[in-house]
C-alpha cells in the first residue's frame, strides 16, 4: 500500500513538473518569436523613417506579460503592426521606382535638348544675383531671350553678353542693329581677334570689302582669340546642378552647346578665297597673296588655339586653311622654313586623318566609361581641350 501510494505521488509530481516544463517552454518560444518580430518591426520602422517624414509617435508598447495569453495578444498586435509596415515599405519602394523612372525620363529629355522653365531656373538666378554669367546660362537652359536682353541692359560692356547677343538676337535685328552689336563686342573685347573676324564677315555680306579688310588687318595684330565656349559650358553645368541634376547629369546636359560663330568664320574663309580670286583676276597678285595669308592666319588660329578648343573648331580651322591653300601654286613657299604649300596641304590631311582615327577609337570607349571617369574626362576637356581628353580615354584602355 505504501509502495503504490509512493508511486502515485511520484507520478503526480512528475506530471506537474512536465506541465510546468511545457508551460515554461511555451513562454520561452513566445518570447523568442516576439523578440524576432520586434526586431523586424524596428528595422522596418527605421527604413520607413529614412524614406519619408517620421509618422506620429505611437504609444509605448506594453511590457510583455508573463502570462501565455497576454503574450499571444502581444504576438497578434505585433503581427498586425508588421503587416502595416510591410505594406508601407512596398508602397515606398513603388513610389521610389516611379520617381526614379520619371527622373530618368526628365534627364533624357534634357540631354535631348528639352528646355527648362523660368520657374525652374529662378532659384539659380537668385542665388547668383542675376549676374551676367547666370543670365546667359539661364537663357541657354530656357531659350528665353528676355534673360539675354536683361543681361545686355545690365552688362553692356561684358564681351560674353555682346557676342551672345550678336547671334541669339540676329534674326530679329536689322543690319544697323547687327552692326551696333558687333561694334559693342569689339569695344568690350579689344584684344580678342574673334570680334574683328565676325565684323569682317558682316562687312563682306554687306558688300563692304574695304571695311572687311580693315577688320582683318586689325585681327591679325591682336594677340588673343577667345570664343568663351568653355566658360559658358561650365556656367550651364552649374545651372543644371542648381535645378537638381547630379554633377555627371549636369555636365552631360551642358556639353554640346552650339558654336554659332563657326558658320560665320567658315563663311569668312570663303569670302577671303573670293577676294583673293578677284585680286588675282585684276592682276594684283600682291593683294591676292595678302588675302590668302589672312585666310591662312584665320584657319591656324581656329585649328591651333589650344588648349581650350573643341574638335569641331579644329576641323573647321583645318578646312578654312585648306580651302585657301588649294587656290595657290602648290610649289610656292608656305613659310620661312622652306616648306611648300604642297607640304602644308599634306600636313593638314594627316592632321585630319589623325583626328578621325582618334575619334573612331575614342567614341566607343567613351560610351563605356564608368560614371566617375566621365567627370575626369570633362575636367580634362575644360583644361586641355577635347582632343587631349579623347586621347586620355583611348590611352586608358587595356592594350591587346
Amino acid at each position: 500500500m505504501k509502495t503504490s501510494t509512493f508511486v502515485s505521488l511520484a507520478l503526480l509530481v512528475l506530471g506537474a513538473g512536465t506541465a510546468l516544463l511545457l508551460q515554461h517552454q511555451a513562454k520561452v518560444q513566445l518570447s523568442a518569436r516576439n523578440r524576432a518580430l520586434r526586431a523586424e518591426v524596428d528595422e522596418l520602422k527605421r527604413l520607413q523613417t529614412a524614406q519619408r517624414p517620421a509618422p506620429l509617435a505611437r504609444p509605448p508598447s506594453r511590457a510583455p506579460s508573463a502570462q501565455p495569453g497576454d503574450q499571444w495578444q502581444e504576438l497578434l498586435r505585433l503581427r498586425g503592426e508588421l503587416g502595416v509596415l510591410r505594406r508601407d515599405k512596398l508602397e515606398a519602394n513603388r513610389l521610389r521606382a516611379d520617381n526614379s523612372r520619371l527622373r530618368s525620363n526628365w534627364v533624357a529629355q534634357l540631354l535631348g535638348g528639352k528646355k527648362l522653365s523660368l520657374e525652374q531656373v529662378a532659384p539659380y538666378l537668385k542665388a547668383n544675383q542675376r549676374n551676367a554669367e547666370s543670365l546667359l546660362a539661364a537663357c541657354q537652359l530656357t531659350g528665353d531671350l528676355s534673360l539675354l536682353r536683361e543681361a545686355a541692359e545690365k552688362y553692356p560692356h561684358d564681351p560674353r553678353v555682346n557676342v551672345t547677343a550678336c547671334f541669339a538676337l540676329k534674326d530679329e535685328a536689322t543690319s544697323s542693329e547687327r552692326r551696333r552689336r558687333l561694334e559693342a563686342f569689339k569695344q568690350s573685347a579689344p584684344d580678342n581677334a574673334l570680334a574683328n573676324y565676325l565684323s569682317a564677315q558682316e562687312h563682306f555680306k554687306s558688300g563692304q570689302a574695304d571695311q572687311a579688310v580693315q577688320d582683318l588687318l586689325a585681327a591679325s595684330s591682336k594677340p588673343g582669340y577667345q570664343d568663351y565656349y568653355i566658360e559658358l559650358m561650365q556656367n550651364v553645368q552649374a545651372a543644371y546642378e542648381a535645378t537638381g541634376l547630379s554633377a555627371l547629369e549636369a555636365v552631360q546636359a551642358a556639353s554640346g552647346q552650339p558654336l554659332p560663330q563657326l558658320a560665320d568664320l567658315k563663311g569668312l574663309g570663303q569670302s577671303l578665297v573670293s577676294l583673293a580670286t578677284r585680286y588675282r583676276e585684276a592682276g594684283d597678285e600682291a593683294s591676292a597673296q595678302a588675302a590668302a595669308q589672312m585666310g591662312v592666319t584665320l584657319g591656324r588660329r581656329l585649328g591651333e588655339s589650344a588648349p581650350q578648343v573643341t574638335v569641331i573648331g579644329q576641323l573647321v580651322g583645318l578646312a578654312i586653311e585648306r580651302q585657301i591653300l588649294v587656290t595657290l601654286d602648290p610649289t610656292s613657299p608656305y613659310d620661312a622654313t622652306g616648306h611648300s604649300v604642297q607640304d602644308r596641304l599634306g600636313e593638314l590631311s594627316r592632321q585630319r586623318e589623325e583626328i578621325k582615327a582618334l575619334l573612331q577609337q575614342g567614341e566607343p570607349a567613351l560610351r563605356d566609361l564608368p560614371a566617375p571617369e566621365w567627370i575626369a574626362y570633362y575636367d580634362r576637356m575644360w583644361t586641355s581641350g577635347e582632343l587631349e581628353a579623347m586621347r586620355w580615354v583611348v590611352n586608358r584602355q587595356p592594350r591587346p
